[in-house]
């Protein structure tokens, strides 16, 4: 049932209570149908701010013009230039205006003629387009006594090309990143996703420094109850400083020590608005150039945001690479180890014999060799991170070389270990999400320590364990493995392998449902 149909059943029982007159009944159906501007300022601000979903961001600017005439401008900050509202609307009407409005015209048409500098000028007093003008990044100019409203073109552009993505490099789509202004992050993500439903809340949390927060969500998306707890979990933030949106989510988090990401850290907008959609919410935090999104799914941190523009056979290739990477990170290693050290009897008789020869004169054993490479490479990984971006480089890769030629003259490692060490390695490269990628290697180390002391039955029980461990664990209250367990067959056309477009059903059931009753 739509808030319409709604609205009219409960006058309608309030009237068979006698709690109100058939004359305010009517009165209630006529405000509720009325869609144009009245003649009253504070009636019209009420009714635009109700469609622009109580938006923080928009901003009203009243005005007493010649004459003692009642002017406001009603703009979202962040959306328009207000140098060019300060100066070609507020300027002109605050200064330039030194006789009244002739009787033969109204005051918007007069005073849009005569005094509002403005390049691009529309008449409107449809409620709905001026609200879609607004979301726009333009400008209204109110009167009172004026059914019509100026609707002024004062979009900004240069917002678009402040930064480029660092951590998510695409090969296809929009090249614009976030940056350190909560503003403009915000208003990035409204300029690309204009929807009535779109909310946007303001928080200040930190005792200390009181920074800024922004939550964003689709209202008829998102489900009710993971809104409501993160809503909540917001408001009990207690903390003295709240630096960046990652330093915030330690404190709303549901389980702190887990070693999987929670969370999904964003710089991109054309990324978090795909998330919304699909009911999602996204935390912004003033001087911080990148968002988080709330609550997320094991899958989503193997899918990239071009494999919905590539072709699909291509696309599920490279999800297939992906998930494959992943089981060889865990597993190659433990393997290798296993075989060697415990059954070696499962190895062909060609490949034993090339690996005992690459071992011969190795002093190290086998769990110890595999242990010091693949911290030596978790070394040069980590310090790669802390250097500037092209010296960094240099050093992962040709440090890298010049080790393990090193490592291979001097006889402490064998060339078998190396190639499975780099396999390995090459592999945490095709992982989308960076903080996936840590939680893997994470992993593999357990895997090898399991795979030292029981053999492949140890590799059996990191196995069994993992599973367990992902499909107990839940993120505001959404299971992390969906749609696997629990299992939901609509949701799989998205996930390890991707269906055609047309066949995704991007939006949340719950939307689904929402949508076919209104």
């Amino acid at each position: 049932m739509s808030i319409h149909k709604f609205l009219i059943n409960i006058r309608i029982f309030l009237i068979k209570c006698g709690k109100i007159s058939h004359k305010t009944y009517l009165k209630g159906v006529e405000t509720i149908n009325n869609s144009k501007l009245t003649n009253n300022l504070q009636e019209n601000k009420k009714i635009i701010y109700r469609l622009l979903s109580n938006n923080y961001l928009v901003t009203t600017r009243e005005l007493i013009l010649y004459g003692n005439l009642n002017c406001m401008i009603i703009y979202i900050d962040g959306l328009t230039d207000k140098e060019s509202i300060e100066k070609y609307i507020i300027s002109p009407l605050l200064y330039n205006i030194d006789t009244k409005v002739p009787r033969e015209s109204t005051p918007a048409r007069y005073l849009s003629k005569r005094y509002i500098s403005i390049n691009s000028i529309t008449i409107d007093s449809d409620v709905k387009v001026i609200c879609e003008k607004l979301k726009r990044g333009q400008t209204l100019v109110l009167l009172e006594n004026d059914l019509d409203g100026i609707i002024c073109d004062t979009y900004k552009y240069n917002f678009k090309q402040q930064a480029n993505p660092k951590i998510e490099e695409n090969i296809k789509g929009n090249n614009s990143a976030f940056v350190e202004s909560l503003k403009i992050n915000v208003s990035m993500i409204q300029e690309k996703l204009i929807n009535n439903h779109l909310k946007v809340e303001q928080y200040t949390l930190g005792k200390e420094n009181k920074s800024e927060a922004a939550l964003m969500y689709v209202d008829n998306a998102i489900d009710k109850d993971v809104l409501s707890e993160i809503k909540k979990k917001l408001k009990e933030v207690k903390a003295d400083y709240i630096p960046d949106t990652g330093y915030l989510m330690k404190y709303i988090l549901d389980n702190e020590f887990s070693i999987f990401p929670q969370y999904k850290t964003v710089e991109k907008p054309d990324k978090v608005v795909s998330d919304l959609i699909q009911g999602k919410a996204v935390i912004f935090v003033n001087g911080c150039s990148y968002g988080v999104i709330i609550p997320v799914v094991f899958i989503e941190f193997f899918q990239a945001f071009e494999d919905y523009s590539n072709n699909i056979i291509i696309a599920n290739f490279d999800r297939f690479l992906r998930v494959s990477a992943v089981i060889i990170i865990l597993l190659i290693s433990p393997i290798y180890l296993t075989l060697i050290t415990y059954n070696i009897e499962l190895i062909p008789q060609d490949l034993i014999n090339i690996i005992s020869k690459s071992r011969k004169d190795i002093p190290l054993p086998p769990f110890f060799e595999i242990l010091i490479m693949e911290m030596i490479i978790e070394f040069l990984r980590e310090g790669g991170l802390r250097l500037p971006s092209k010296v960094g480089q240099t050093l992962s890769i040709v440090g890298g070389i010049i080790l393990g030629q090193a490592a291979i003259r001097s006889g402490l490692v064998s060339p078998t270990t190396l190639v499975v060490i780099s396999i390995s390695v090459i592999c945490t490269f095709l992982i989308p999400i960076y903080e996936m990628s840590l939680s893997i290697r994470l992993c593999r180390f357990i895997m090898l320590i399991l795979a030292q002391v029981f053999g492949l039955f140890g590799i059996m029980i990191g196995i069994y364990s993992l599973i367990g461990y992902l499909i107990g664990l839940e993120n505001f209250g959404t299971p992390y493995l969906l749609p696997l367990a629990p299992m939901k067959y609509n949701e799989l056309k998205d996930s390890f392998f991707r269906y055609p477009l047309n066949q995704i059903n991007k939006a949340p059931r719950n939307l689904l449902k929402r949508r076919k009753k209104s």
